[in-house]
């Protein structure tokens, strides 16, 4: 890791001819960590205080939780089959998209759309490569994991006790002005290398919906959900606070569609939050994140904190994975 101070947003991008925002070369030219290099020993112990109780909440969906994974993407293959006659000994074989359900986006998900470039200047070819020679693989994180401070803004909880709902399926866009009052809200303070959580509701309107409403929705196009905001707003908060690592509860981290027009004012223009985001600072992006119990025990505890451990599919070159991930408490 690089010793380098930190800058803040308004130094972005550090180097003449990078693209907008970016951060590339802040922790090394080869680095592929990014804002998982926020996660010092120190600030993972301190981030360990959070365990007071020793309660546990797994947070991934079932792989085939949605059926038919959207956006044509193919549908989990699970078989379980005998090791011989007669012998009580099985084994079983899986195959699925690495984006059908709960994920994390690894910097090999999304570049930036012009430059085609992604995280420190990597290019696709290099991605693509095999084994070992493959750059920005998700089998960098695996080293050491992602673990530090949870925490969970319940954007829906706020929405309804502050009466300003939304449509749970729409394509509602979330200020970032409303993410501070609801940590406001929570009584949540932030700190430098917090994992974000948002919980937008889609959980609750999807299981709401008969089997094939489900599945009408998994086919639609194009798709929409609630999401953060695509904004200059957004990504300097994201950036001065200090996140490692952010995820939501929906499909998407962001509002969908988010291209089919101009950004909202103040905005990025024609980038996305996962071109910054990914590309720009190599920050890992949680989709599909199951927050419907954790927000339980937030508020049976009454915070909205906790510790979180985090280890992803050890797979070299893998561009995205299951969590495998819990809060503890």
């Amino acid at each position: 890791m690089s010793n380098r101070k930190r800058p803040a947003f308004t130094e972005l991008p550090l180097r003449d001819g990078d693209p907008p925002f970016s951060a590339w070369g802040l922790y090394g030219p080869n680095d592929q960590l990014g804002t998982l290099n926020i996660l010092t020993p120190e600030v993972v112990a301190e981030a360990a205080r959070e365990i007071q109780t020793g309660v546990r909440i797994g947070l991934d969906l079932p792989l085939d939780y949605l059926g038919t994974p959207s956006a044509g993407r193919v549908p989990v293959r699970h078989e379980i089959f005998s090791r011989g006659v007669g012998r009580p000994v099985h084994d079983d074989v899986l195959e699925f998209n690495t984006q059908c359900s709960s994920q994390w986006d690894g910097f090999g998900h999304a570049g930036y759309m012009q430059e085609k470039l992604f995280y420190n200047g990597v290019t696709g070819q290099e991605i693509i490569k095999p084994g070992s020679k493959a750059r920005l693989g998700i089998h960098a994180w695996c080293k050491q994991g992602i673990a530090g401070r949870g925490v969970l803004l319940d954007f829906l909880g706020w929405s309804e006790a502050n009466e300003k709902p939304y449509e749970l399926l729409s394509d509602y866009s979330i200020p970032v002005e409303d993410l501070k009052a609801c940590a406001e809200w929570q009584k949540t303070t932030l700190k430098e290398g917090d994992i974000l959580l948002i919980r937008s509701g889609w959980k609750v309107a999807y299981d709401a919906l008969g089997k094939e409403e489900q599945e009408a929705w998994c086919k639609m196009s194009p798709m929409k959900w609630v999401g953060v905001e695509r904004s200059i707003k957004t990504v300097e908060w994201l950036w001065d606070t200090g996140f490692s690592a952010c995820a939501g509860d929906a499909p998407g981290w962001e509002r969908v569609p988010h291209l089919d027009g101009p950004a909202e004012e103040g905005g990025l223009e024609m980038l996305s939050l996962h071109q910054v985001m990914l590309a720009g600072w190599g920050m890992p992006i949680g989709e599909y994140f199951n927050l419907e119990e954790l927000v339980e025990e937030c508020r049976r505890q009454g915070r909205y904190s906790f510790f979180i451990a985090s280890m992803p599919l050890h797979v070299v070159g893998g561009v995205g994975s299951p969590p495998n991930i819990m809060a503890i408490f």
